[in-house]
């Protein structure tokens, strides 16, 4: 599905759907920036990145947590974040919901699977990159998992996710953000950002 005319519609918590915010181009093809598939490139700095192994997509298990993920560093949300960067001119900012891909990922809120892996939750969310991404390559090692799940430094309910294979995974809607988006709303008032609309 290359859905090309984004809409707004409220936000449906399923546990079959993953969400993320990027920039939205309604005539890129799959795989072009701009495109709901695109993995961002070069990697590196991420929590999961081991670009010489794989390349992740990130997403979240909720569509606030995705508005959290791309916003929260933002002190004030004002409309220059509801677009796309100038390198994709004419892009927006959009809410993708994808169907799961097939697969299992691994999931760190789980007491047996740290325990199993001699891992610490600080670990787990360690701003150390070199930390994490050396406990993310085990993980792919294990040739068991398409990625891993840990809760979000935002908010432990919404589940954050890093997919290193994404056979599967389908695009399900691409929803334009807005203020008046519920998933933005919700995100702003759960992390206590203010939103400036003019």
């Amino acid at each position: 599905m290359s859905p090309s005319t984004p809409k707004s519609r409220a936000p449906t918590p399923d546990q079959r759907r993953l969400y993320r915010v990027c920039p939205y181009l309604g005539n890129a093809k799959d795989g072009e920036p701009g495109h709901p598939l695109h993995v961002p490139s070069p990697q590196g700095a991420g929590r999961l990145d081991n670009p010489e192994y794989y390349r992740v997509l990130y997403v979240s298990d909720h569509a606030t947590g995705a508005v959290a993920e791309v916003f929260g560093n933002h002190g004030l949300w004002t409309p220059s974040l509801l677009v796309g960067p100038p390198a994709l001119p004419g892009s927006v900012r959009a809410l993708v919901t994808y169907g799961r891909p097939t697969g299992q990922v691994l999931d760190l809120d789980n007491a047996r699977a740290l325990l199993a892996r001699r891992l610490r939750p600080s670990e787990v969310v360690s701003r150390d990159r070199a930390t994490t991404q050396r406990w993310a390559l085990a993980a792919f090692q294990e040739r068991r998992w398409v990625g891993v799940r840990w809760w979000s430094y935002y908010e432990p309910r919404w589940g954050s996710l890093g997919l290193w294979n994404q056979t599967g995974l389908r695009v399900l809607a691409v929803d334009a953000l807005s203020f008046e988006h519920p998933a933005v709303a919700e995100a702003s008032a759960v992390l206590a950002r203010p939103i400036v609309r003019g």
